[in-house]
């Protein structure tokens, strides 16, 4: 049974406060090939049928909300004290009807309407590399097991910084367990966890609301809720996938720069399978809403931006910029124009 066939839902972690950004910005809202990252993991959800979406966000919410308009309909909550994921999903709750909501959550709604589910998927807004193809693997996969608590795990060969997988002999979830919890063995594990949680809804804020500070960051750990449903002889599966490149977050500047030229490759590619002609292909710059003919040649060096439309069999010479420009069919560019919101002739 398919996702979209149950009353399904999704929370998006959006409130964390991206100091290694060193930026007014907040973290989430920062843009790689001109989409915001927590936008491209809203877009990557509706593209695998996922509509109802709560996201948790916390400081410069002015901000937050104003971005995240443009992806209605979207519910949002605020984390006010931001005490870890545990509490951040906590939160989340103040989005839906009938929620038990943990007294330790000190958050509140902000907008849009409150939504109704039996399940839940949890992602983090700052992995903007998700994949919607694996998503829809993972939720195919809790759906026909009838998963009532599951984890998209990944299979990385450099696991620092990861929370890690504990498994049983037959493969069974035992826990997962933070890096600065993890022992010197746990560490060497390369078994995972990507943030990508499923859920049913009331057990998961029954186990959220179970939940302590007892751990290394004196934070609610979301990760807690497998031990604990353990505890009370509540299965949790995991399912594992290779694709591990696509959760990986960003935290600082150096990430981000470097998750952008993997995103603008694949812009890049995508057109040339559609029939562009690109020189010097890595040195150009493509923002994803940018539309490009058949044909078209684009020389090196060049800026599109924003809502730029060019048409086929058009040349754009070198060291060229354009910003929500069209570019008539046929139309050849000089090199070095810079032209924003005209109509070329």
């Amino acid at each position: 049974m398919r996702a979209e066939s149950r009353q399904f839902a999704a929370i998006v972690l959006a409130a964390g406060k991206g100091t290694r950004m060193k930026s007014q910005l907040p973290k989430v809202l920062h843009p790689l090939a001109g989409v915001p990252m927590v936008g491209r993991v809203l877009s990557t959800l509706n593209s695998i049928g996922i509509h109802d979406i709560c996201a948790v966000i916390g400081g410069e919410l002015d901000q937050l909300s104003a971005c995240l308009e443009n992806y209605q309909p979207l519910t949002l909550t605020v984390q006010t004290d931001r005490l870890g994921t545990g509490e951040a999903v906590a939160c989340a709750g103040f989005g839906f009807n009938n929620t038990q909501i943990p007294s330790y959550a000190k958050g509140y709604w902000w907008s849009g309407g409150k939504l109704d589910c039996t399940h839940v998927l949890i992602c983090a807004g700052d992995t903007p590399a998700l994949d919607g193809q694996v998503l829809r693997s993972f939720l195919d996969s809790c759906q026909s097991k009838g998963s009532r608590l599951a984890v998209l795990a990944m299979r990385h060969p450099q696991p620092r910084g990861y929370g890690r997988i504990l498994m049983n002999d037959q493969g069974q979830l035992q826990g997962i367990v933070e890096e600065k919890d993890a022992t010197a063995t746990e560490k060497k594990i390369e078994i995972c966890n990507s943030g990508v949680i499923f859920a049913e809804k009331d057990l998961l804020f029954s186990l959220l609301g179970q939940l302590t500070t007892a751990n290394a960051q004196k934070e609610y750990y979301l990760t807690d809720c497998f031990a604990l449903a353990r505890k009370q002889n509540i299965g949790a599966d995991v399912w594992v996938t290779d694709h591990y490149e696509a959760f990986d977050g960003i935290n600082d500047r150096r990430q981000l720069a470097d998750l952008e030229q993997r995103i603008l490759r694949r812009i890049r590619e995508n057109w040339m399978l559609a029939g562009v002609t690109f020189q010097m292909a890595d040195s150009c710059y493509i923002e994803e809403s940018v539309l490009i003919g058949e044909d078209a040649r684009i020389g090196p060096h060049c800026t599109l931006l924003g809502r730029t439309r060019i048409g086929k069999s058009c040349e754009i010479g070198s060291h060229v910029c354009l910003k929500d420009v069209i570019i008539p069919d046929g139309t050849k560019v000089p090199s070095g124009t810079i032209q924003s919101s005209t109509t070329a002739s």
